[in-house]
């Protein structure tokens, strides 16, 4: 920060080059920097930065370091003891505090109402006043009336008596007052609120009523505004005739019909509403925004839209067509524009800036900013930065604003400025305060407030001016001096008080804007001491420290304090007190605090006894006593010691302490000076995240543990011991062994006519632990970090010049051609240490390519191509610029190579290999060619590859498969049966075959048919040469399709077979059987099921029998069940069960068609021996049946037996 004024704040720091800094920044941080001319220059005495007010604003200023100015007094808390008590509160000499006796003070104070006639329902205004006190406060009201004389506001009261009142307008309940009715002419002045009880009276800030007209818009239409086409345009709302001014906030709609729908401006920022100049405006208007606009009003104040004046009349825009599609950007001459246009401290306030100006290639970019070189807040521009909203505005934002208009093409409009001035109410900066005052001293009561215009602040005693007092011989003039403040505080001084004196006071500040009330008690005391608030209590001291033993009596006037040990008189001395941290010395054993109270120095067990506090004033004397205990200090028994310790491991920092069994001990622990929390993360949470601190509670209770240490937990730990009495603590470093430092200074350069790189580096912290090797990490572009050197021995390193710690080492296994960034690790006994910061990037020296092409392979393709196919080599093998492949081939039967230099090959989809396609001069269906691929760069040629045999594109397969057939298989299905077409060695080896199939209409054949299987006909790929089968599934029932078969190869598709038709069967069962039954049999491991068959409808085929479906509970259902076919009978036999194990069971029937749906709900059974069963035992589910049947054993079990194992059974299911 620049020297400066005060009030001024200028910002120092700009950058030498600009162009370093995003243009985008320089409407938020950037002004035109002052030049050697605009420099402010001060005289030598302004030598000190100080922050300060001067009443309107809090910032740093240069000032004299002569000057007095107030200081805050800042002290430890265990020092407060040691320090001169506050000054007297009002509750000072009240021996019954539940409830204090005081004056009145005033919680709520009346504001300004609105009253609008004819808009007002109620028809009323009403301001609420109340104060706190007790007694309870008593209220008046005041009609106040401004006398202005000079420079100065003289005020004139008249007391509002509703009784005498003849209109019976006025009503005053309690500290609120209604008028009914309100008159302009007769009720538009100041009123004020007085509270008061038997310790005097104070006013309130002065309140009126603000009398607000509203007339309703003209019924007559608007014309019609007419506008050319990417021009600017405004449509002004012309509200009615309405006060105060600024008292209307603006909204515009579009009627569509007989609907309003309002205007989205975030999706057009071209459009914006102006509440300074109550309208809309285009910055650039097009035929889209032609039509019927309305403008509706909410008048500020109420809040609320008004039902009388609801819109304008509609507002008619017609935008023509034009040639002209462009315009320089230009602020309309109204604007910038402020809101209100009187602004006041405190409100809200707008200052908008509109322009006109091409918006089609994006929106106008509007800046601002101040020319006395303040920062404009970023989070005050509202709407496309058009709008500095300031939401309370203070004295500190006066200034002039400047608006800067940009269109996206660049072109600026001349910036336009506006001032910002306010007016203020009055404010205090310095309030009224209670006095609390013995007789027969001195008080100075100082009130201080601000204002534009500046404002007089005058003293009222119990609601009467105090220089009115003097006038008129009611106070002493000898005592009592008064001085009205406008330019300096006001002060009243009243010397020699007597108890009469006592007194509510009023602060009232005045200006053309109304008024401020700030007020506070004298109250005079005089009064013998007493103990009763304060009594002395006993003392616990410890051997060798200090001990304060309070005397805190109440008297008016302070009284004489002296002291008393064992009976005798002490002769204390008075203490000095450290200005900086409050902490008294005493020279002596016994020396008195600035609060009065008795300082015992340097304990022992002699000064250990009853001590004694005696007050007394000229009314009377009191005294009070207690007894200081002393004990033995506190003491360190277990301290931290230096310790080296292994990263994350636990580490536990002992500390222990004795003292007296009177007291208490705590422990906290500091790292660094720096507390540890163990409750909560604090301000430095980020280093708990790794490390836990943990502070045991047992025996060991003060003990530190230290859980996973990390390197950055080394340092100074200290144990402090806490009693009330006395702190003890002890240091100790903690220092952390882990792998190594970083390296630092990693440089790297390649080796003129060399593959080698040059690795220069500064070994980092071997924490503990001798570095045994290092690990060097090379990165390309945006690729991961890869080992190059994953062992460089120390014995292999060289150390350059007198520097032990720096390193060198070439490394050789770099590709060519190829950016590099390279870092250093080191590694020790106890593992890998952290990276170095990344060295400079290098290029490697190019070179040939050393990689040959891998996977070269090829085939397919259309006719008359060769087709190759490699997998690249990668950016890194490429070695040099100019990279390009060498592709060469030949026939099987030719002796010459032809060749071909390919740049950018062609990718294969799917995968990261690349291909290239041959043209061939001459047909050669599926012949075999040689193909060799070379690697080469501007340095030379990589190795070639291996001669690889890949066949030419065969020729479409020419002929199509023979006696195609379709069988029906079931309702959705068709099993479709060919022989291959016969093939010449020109096509190649097929790939597989398709499928083609559509619903039949009439005939396969013919023109109707050809339609069909061009609008719906499908196509099923089947992969496989020695393919003759396949299935076509998903299709419709009882419906006739068409299908051909078509042969393909990597050349594409040959022509389909003949035409067959087939159709669909009906649909399969679409019932299932039901009421299914489980019995036991004769024969062992064997249940007989019996069901209800299916009946078919016409749309189903016929029933062809039932299948039993079973499969263990748990396993598979798919691969572990089994089918039981019982043809058309409705019931059959389940065989070879295992016993005690559990099965589920379904029945389905069957047809051509398919299968039918299976039974349900899923029967559950199991075979359990016949001793153990209860025959006929099942359970009903909510989605299974339960059986329980009985296998052909003759062993009989008691039923209880059998009852259990059902239980459990249940259970088991359950779970």
């Amino acid at each position: 920060m620049l020297q400066s004024p005060f009030g001024e704040f200028i910002w120092s720091g700009w950058p030498p080059d600009k162009q370093s800094i995003r243009p985008s920044l320089y409407a938020l941080w950037f002004d035109k920097p002052p030049t050697i001319a605009e420099m402010p220059t001060y005289p030598r005495s302004l030598d000190k930065l100080v922050y300060g007010t001067n009443g309107t604003a809090w910032g740093w200023y240069i000032g004299s370091s002569t000057e007095m100015r107030p200081y805050i007094c800042q002290a430890p808390s265990i020092n407060a003891k040691y320090l001169r008590p506050n000054g007297r509160m009002i509750e000072y000499g009240q021996n019954d505090t539940l409830p204090i006796s005081r004056g009145p003070c005033f919680v709520t104070q009346p504001e300004d109402a609105w009253f609008v006639s004819g808009i007002d329902v109620e028809n009323l205004v009403s301001f609420k006043c109340f104060a706190n006190g007790n007694p309870a406060p008593s209220y008046r009201w005041y009609k106040l009336g401004l006398i202005t004389g000079g420079s100065s506001v003289a005020v004139r009261r008249t007391l509002v008596d509703p009784m005498n009142s003849t209109d019976g307008r006025i009503a005053i309940s309690g500290g609120n007052m209604v008028i009914h009715s309100p008159i302009s002419t007769l009720d538009s002045e100041y009123y004020q609120c007085e509270a008061y009880n038997r310790f005097g009276s104070i006013s309130s800030r002065t309140a009126k009523i603000i009398f607000g007209q509203l007339e309703t818009f003209p019924k007559h239409p608007r014309r019609t505004r007419l506008a050319a086409a990417y021009q600017s345009v405004t449509i002004p709302c012309d509200p009615p005739a309405h006060s105060p001014r600024d008292s209307l906030i603006y909204s515009f709609y579009m009627r569509k019909g007989p609907v309003l729908e309002p205007l989205v401006l975030l999706a057009r920022p071209g459009v914006f509403v102006s509440q300074a100049q109550a309208l809309i405006g285009f910055s650039e208007a097009t035929t889209q925004d032609s039509g019927v606009y309305v403008c509706m009003i909410t008048m500020y104040q109420l809040g609320s839209r008004l039902s009388d004046s609801p819109k304008s009349p509609d507002m008619p825009l017609e935008v023509m067509e034009s040639n002209y599609r462009t315009q320089e950007p230009r602020i309309y001459d109204s604007f910038p524009a402020i809101w209100p246009s009187d602004p006041i401290r405190g409100h809200p306030v707008r200052i908008e800036c509109f322009a006109g100006g091409s918006v089609q290639s994006g929106p106008l970019h509007y800046t601002w900013r101040r020319l006395d070189g303040v920062p404009i807040p970023v989070n005050r521009l509202r709407e496309l930065n058009r709008v500095i909203d300031i939401p309370q505005v203070q004295p500190e934002d006066q200034g002039v604003y400047e608006c800067s208009v940009t269109d996206a093409r660049g072109s600026q409009a001349d910036p336009r400025t506006v001032s910002l001035q306010i007016r203020a109410l009055p404010y205090f900066t310095n309030k009224a305060k209670d006095e609390v005052v013995a007789v027969g001293t001195t008080v100075t009561m100082v009130c201080e407030a601000g204002g534009i215009p500046e404002p007089t602040q005058y003293w009222y005693r119990n609601g009467v001016r105090v220089r009115n007092l003097i006038d008129s011989g009611q106070l002493d003039t000898t005592r009592y001096v008064v001085t009205d403040g406008t330019k300096e505080p006001a002060s009243l001084v009243i010397s020699n008080v007597v108890t009469a004196d006592s007194a509510m006071f009023d602060c009232l500040a005045v200006n053309s804007l109304g008024s401020e009330s700030s007020s506070g008690e004298l109250r005079v005391l005089a009064f013998a001491p007493n103990f009763q608030k304060h009594p002395m209590v006993p003392v616990l001291g410890m051997v060798g420290y200090n001990a304060v033993m309070t005397c805190q009596p109440e008297a008016a006037p302070d009284p004489t304090i002296t002291w008393f040990f064992q009976g005798t008189t002490l002769a204390p001395i008075a203490s000095i007190v450290d200005q900086t941290t409050g902490e008294p010395t005493c020279p002596v054993t016994y020396c008195t605090l600035p609060s009065g109270n008795l300082l015992v120095a340097q304990l022992t067990r002699m000064q250990a006894g009853l001590y004694e506090c005696r007050a007394q004033n000229q009314f009377g004397m009191a005294s009070t006593s207690a007894h200081l205990t002393v004990i033995d200090p506190l003491v360190l028994t277990l301290k931290p010691q230096n310790t080296i310790v292994d990263v994350n491991s636990t580490v536990i920092v002992p500390c222990k302490a004795t003292v007296s069994s009177f007291l208490d001990v705590n422990y906290a622990w500091f790292y660094e000076d720096v507390e540890i929390k163990f409750d909560r993360l604090d301000v430095d949470a980020r280093r708990y995240e790794t490390t836990k601190f943990l502070r045991s509670y047992d025996r060991n209770f003060g003990f530190l543990h230290i859980v996973n240490i990390q390197l950055y937990d080394a340092g100074r730990y200290t144990c402090e011991a806490q009693t009330p009495l006395s702190r003890n603590r002890s240091t100790a470093y903690i220092l952390v062994a882990g792998p190594p430092g970083p390296c630092a200074g990693v440089e790297a350069a390649t080796i003129p006519d060399s593959e080698l790189v040059m690795v220069n580096w500064t070994v980092g912290a071997d924490h503990f632990h001798p570095i045994q090797y290092f690990i060097i990490e090379a990165k390309v572009a945006d690729e991961p970090w890869s080992v190059v050197v994953s062992r460089l021995n120390q014995s292999a390193d060289i150390v350059i010049g007198q520097n032990t710690k720096r390193r060198t080492t070439t490394i050789g296994n770099l590709y060519s051609n190829i950016p590099y960034q390279l870092r250093v690790r080191a590694v020790n006994a106890l593992g890998v240490g952290e990276p170095s910061r990344p060295s400079r990037g290098i290029v490697t020296l190019p070179k040939a390519p050393t990689k040959m092409v891998r996977n070269v392979t090829g085939g397919g393709g259309k006719e008359g191509t060769l087709v190759v196919k490699w997998e690249p080599l990668t950016y890194v093998e490429q070695n040099g610029e100019g990279f390009h492949y060498v592709l060469r081939w030949r026939a099987w039967e030719d002796t010459e190579y032809t060749t071909a230099l390919v740049y950018e090959p062609s990718s294969v989809p799917d995968t990261t290999w690349v291909q290239y396609t041959v043209s061939l001069p001459v047909l050669r269906y599926y012949k075999p060619y040689e193909v060799t691929i070379q690697a080469v760069n501007n340095q030379g040629s990589g190795p070639i590859t291996d001669p690889v045999v890949i066949m030419s594109a065969a020729r479409l397969p020419v002929t199509a498969p023979r006696n195609q057939q379709a069988n029906q298989y079931n309702g959705s299905a068709l099993l479709i049966t060919w022989d291959p077409p016969l093939l010449s060695g020109e096509e190649g080896p097929l790939l597989g075959y398709r499928l083609i199939y559509w619903r039949r209409n009439l005939e396969c054949l013919g023109i109707e048919s050809d339609i069909e299987r061009f609008e719906q006909g499908q196509r099923r790929t089947l992969y496989g040469a020695d393919l003759t089968s396949g299935f076509i599934i998903g299709l419709e029932q009882d419906i006739y399709y068409c299908v051909a078969v078509q042969a393909f190869n990597t050349a594409g598709d040959g022509p389909p077979s003949g035409f067959a038709e087939q159709t669909t069967y009906k649909l399969w069962p679409q019932s299932f059987p039901t009421m299914i039954q489980l019995n036991s049999t004769h024969y062992p491991r064997t249940v007989r099921v019996s069901w209800v068959g299916v009946q078919t409808t016409l749309n189903e085929e016929a029933v062809l029998g039932y299948r039993i479906r079973y499969w263990l509970v748990g396993s598979n259902y798919k691969e572990a069940h089994t089918d039981v076919d019982v043809r058309l009978r409705t019931y059959g036999y389940v065989q070879n069960l295992d016993i005690n194990k559990r099965y589920n069971l379904r029945v389905y029937a069957y047809s051509r068609g398919g299968v039918g749906k299976m039974s349900s709900p899923i029967v559950q059974f199991q075979m359990i021996p016949r001793d153990q069963c209860v025959p006929g035992a099942s359970w009903e589910g909510p989605d299974i049946h339960y059986n329980l049947v009985c296998s052909a054993l003759k062993v009989r079990w008691p039923i209880w037996v059998i009852a259990l194992t059902f239980i459990l059974l249940l259970e088991q299911l359950n779970l």
